[in-house]
């Protein structure tokens, strides 16, 4: 048989984590039609095309389990803000996350959907669709740079039920979120999910969150969840200091919350905030696993930097988001929030020097994109504090920025390579980029530096685990058909890579460096990127629908 592309003279990572081995793949009709092991110099199979893979590793397309693309892949021409992703082998994005989601929207709930994305954006769309099916089908008709795969987000959910209200719903209004719910998973939507430390998420208890997520298990869908605390303290729990580490918390009152409800869990982006947090790291992972020996379906992801881009409200409580405008105004408030926010600051051992600004989303602010907030301070002539609510009051609190000592610095990594070498562990980007303001590197080089550096140079884990943790792991976990294994009858979505070379270039000094050592990624058997360059015809993507 001839098969219309043979990958030639590779060495097969095939996402399950069994040991690399030496084939041929033959390519027909977009799928994977044989992999054929070799035994010796000769040709093991016969194609229309050849591409030699010598010195490559072969795998499946890598999984960015948690991605916040929805905004973009709306846009006409998003593979220009885009191309970072796919060019460090990433062929298929799970979005929708920390409870954000393009649909379902109502012709009332748009606007707060679209100013609560706002840091997410790049450009605004029409909306041109009302339902989750609705949206998958105009992302389909489109054409899309990546496969992708949506969640519904609660806090979308919330809008279209209660608008903005900073209140807990009706049983009628809970009843109808559960129905909106179940509805949108019915409609391709893989699950839930959540946002716990951001409005509106941030207004919702676990008397509103147990029913979504028996909804999300009836559904059969999965829970991903940013957590209420990442940190040891918080605004989120009481005692602010004293009692049990509040980032422990959070992950009790999620394990709990799946216990309860009986639907698969997903912890979103497993990071130690604060120098002060990183001592809890044991006690988190160690819960975690506890909860999965007594049988509890959980999981976790994260990112391989000690830097996360958010938003510039993150810091700020409840009760201050519950009426920003005005209390970002009020001297009284602003002294109250000061308090806080100092409590906070020496209780973490994070300062204003560990949060840099990405993104102003102003002409006034863009020449302090890129500094830390102590060094604007310096430049506004202001403590910084006010100098930190000069951006957030200008940006309207749109503002993005990138904080520091995500489970370390650049000097102590313990926290963060005890979760990615963790088994549960499934890799990501958690990346917004757009085409203003400064990146998180994560969008540049996670995957490559996963591979790199965590895996061949530290030796964390094997290059087979490090593959079957972006690929199939992923792709299990959420359901995926099709995609995050080399196997016959799975989509040709493939990176080929130099195990030899590849890293990532990518720093928080230089946050769009491009990795090295990714060869060739591939869509459906088509080649759309080539030595780090996107190639013509790259929009071989397709939604995926539960």
């Amino acid at each position: 048989m001839e098969f219309d592309l043979v990958i030639a003279n590779g060495t097969v990572i095939d996402g399950t984590g069994r040991r690399r081995f030496a084939a041929d793949l033959g390519v027909d009709g977009g799928r994977i039609a044989a992999v054929a092991a070799r035994n010796g110099p000769g040709p093991a199979l016969a194609g229309r095309e050849t591409l030699d893979a010598t010195g490559l590793v072969v795998a499946p397309g890598f999984v960015d389990f948690h991605s916040h693309s929805d905004w973009l892949l709306p846009l006409p021409d998003h593979e220009s803000v885009l191309a970072p992703f796919l060019l460090q082998g990433v062929t298929t994005l799970v979005t929708g996350q920390c409870g954000f989601s393009p649909a379902p929207v109502t012709d009332a709930s748009i606007p707060a959907v679209d100013a609560f994305a706002e840091e997410m954006r790049d450009l605004t769309f029409p909306y041109r669709w009302r339902s989750m099916a609705e949206f998958l089908d105009v992302l389909d008709a489109g054409g899309l740079l990546f496969n992708a795969a949506f969640l519904v987000g609660h806090g979308t959910l919330r809008l279209a039920v209660l608008g903005p209200e900073p209140r807990a719903p009706t049983a009628a209004e809970l009843e109808a979120l559960c129905r909106l719910a179940r509805q949108s998973i019915g409609e391709g939507a893989f699950g839930l999910s959540a946002g716990l430390a951001y409005a509106p998420g941030i207004f919702s208890d676990n008397d509103e969150l147990l029913p979504l997520f028996r909804a999300t298990a009836e559904a059969g869908g999965i829970a991903t969840v940013h957590g209420r605390a990442y940190t040891w303290v918080s605004p989120f729990y009481r005692p602010m200091i004293g009692g049990t580490a509040h980032n422990l918390r959070s992950v009790r009152e999620l394990l709990d919350l799946a216990g309860r409800s009986g639907v698969r869990l997903q912890l979103s982006h497993q990071i130690i905030v604060g120098r002060r947090t990183w001592r809890t790291y044991r006690r988190v992972l160690r819960d975690i696993d506890e909860a999965a020996a007594a049988g509890l379906d959980v999981a976790f992801d994260a990112f391989p930097y000690t830097v996360g881009n958010t938003t510039i409200k993150v810091i700020f409580p409840a009760w201050f988001l519950k009426d920003f405008e005005g209390n970002i105004a009020d001297p009284r408030a602003r002294r109250k929030l000061k308090g806080e926010i100092n409590l906070q600051r020496l209780a973490l051992g994070l300062d204003y020097a560990d949060i840099r600004l990405l993104w102003g989303r102003v002409p006034e602010l863009a020449e302090l994109e890129g500094l830390d907030f102590r060094t604007i301070a310096g430049r506004l002539g202001l403590p910084p504090f006010e100098a930190y609510l000069h951006v957030a009051r200008a940006s309207g609190g749109r503002a993005r920025v990138l904080l520091d000592t995500y489970s370390g610095d650049a000097e102590h990594e313990a926290p963060l390579r005890a979760v990615l070498s963790h088994p549960r562990c499934a890799f990501m980007t958690d990346a917004i980029i757009t085409r203003w303001g400064r990146h998180n590197p994560a969008a540049f080089g996670t995957f490559p530096r996963v591979l790199g550096h965590y895996s061949r140079d530290l030796g964390l884990f094997s290059l087979e685990e490090a593959v079957r943790r972006m690929t199939g792991f992923p792709a299990e976990r959420l359901g995926l058909e099709g995609v995050g294994r080399v196997a016959e009858g799975q989509r040709a979505d493939l990176v080929l890579f130099d195990p030899a070379t590849v890293n990532a270039q990518a720093t928080p000094a230089v946050p769009d460096a491009p990795p090295t050592g990714i060869n060739a990624v591939m869509l459906a058997g088509h080649l759309v990127a080539r030595d780090g360059r996107l190639l013509p015809g790259a929009r071989r993507g397709r939604v995926l629908r539960k």
